[in-house]
């Protein structure tokens, strides 16, 4: 059996209950999708392989 122990400093650690860390992704704002790429995204999965690689060498050359 795992015996469960407390915080040896929880006065220490109160901060931690306030909230996410400074910069955490928690509660991000959505921004939306260019719907160019959001056409891209769904048509992927139904494109050919040479397709997708000529997508791909096209974004990379841009680079």
């Amino acid at each position: 059996m795992i015996q469960r122990v407390g915080a040896k400093n929880p006065e220490d650690n109160a901060h931690s209950r306030e909230g996410a860390a400074p910069g955490a992704a928690v509660g991000a704002e959505i921004t939306p999708i260019d719907v160019d790429l959001a056409a891209v995204v769904d048509a992927w999965p139904k494109l050919p392989e040479a397709i997708r690689a000529g997508i791909l060498a096209m974004i990379r050359a841009a680079e």
